[in-house]
């Protein structure tokens, strides 16, 4: 099985050493959790060392992707000009937003009906700019994004259709890894439980405020690489401040 290096060693120990090439990691998370930072973090990593990004945009404008991608340090139009990511923009797509920037990709008239077929037409021409042996990490942002912009049933044929893709050539020549992102309770439990139990690796983040403040509990609960065991980790993420009203 070969692995991929995030370059985040902590993340590759939690994981049984890496990601598990051409497979999807799933980061779940709550209202109040920063794990949505953990997948950017390592999107940033494997770009700068040297990967392909490809972005799927589901959620916000590109300039509020922007400002949260530079959270992290990672800068969208300094990559996306050096030709280093590119981000295909459903968001920008659907609601007709004009970007004339190269490395942002729109559907044309965006249709439940064929907006997934050119979707697909999307993978297969950046596929073909690549060599045979390139390193690709996508990162959805986000899965709960594309149900509620675009609905279950259009979620579902999306998930399928790129998995399907996945498995044709010329995409199955290449090392492709996903990154998803999912509030977990912004969309069903029983959605949750699917995307869950497509995915090969997952790290879930769970909040709690208690007597010493914001914690957050990491868990490890699926890798498929053979060396992985379950783990978990807890964090602290505020710090108590006073402030006197009157």
């Amino acid at each position: 099985m070969e692995i991929v290096k995030t370059g985040l060693s902590e993340i590759d120990s939690a994981l049984g050493g890496g990601l598990v090439n051409r497979g999807n990691l799933l980061i779940a998370y709550d209202r109040r959790s920063l794990g949505w930072l953990i997948g950017i973090k390592i999107f940033k990593s494997i770009v700068e060392d040297g990967a392909m990004g490809v972005i799927l945009n589901t959620t916000l404008p590109i300039s509020k992707l922007e400002l949260r991608a530079s959270y992290v340090g990672l800068d969208i139009q300094k990559e996306g000009e050096a030709g280093n990511l590119y981000i295909i923009d459903l968001f920008g797509s659907k609601y007709r937003i004009p970007d004339e920037r190269h490395y942002i990709i729109q559907i044309e008239d965006w249709s439940d009906d064929t907006g997934i077929s050119k979707l697909i037409n999307i993978y297969y021409e950046l596929a073909s700019k690549l060599s045979k042996d390139a390193l690709i990490v996508g990162l959805v942002a986000t899965i709960e994004g594309i149900y509620h912009e675009f609905g279950k049933e259009v979620m579902d044929r999306i998930i399928r259709a790129s998995l399907a893709s996945f498995e044709k050539e010329p995409l199955k020549s290449l090392r492709i890894n996903t990154i998803s992102l999912l509030n977990k309770e912004a969309v069903p439990e029983y959605v949750s439980a699917w995307l869950y139990s497509l995915n090969d690796q997952i790290i879930e983040f769970v909040s709690q405020m208690g007597p010493v403040g914001l914690q957050e509990t990491i868990l490890i609960p699926k890798s498929l690489i053979p060396s992985f065991r379950p783990r978990h980790y807890t964090i602290k993420l505020s710090e108590e401040h006073f402030i006197q009203l009157f």
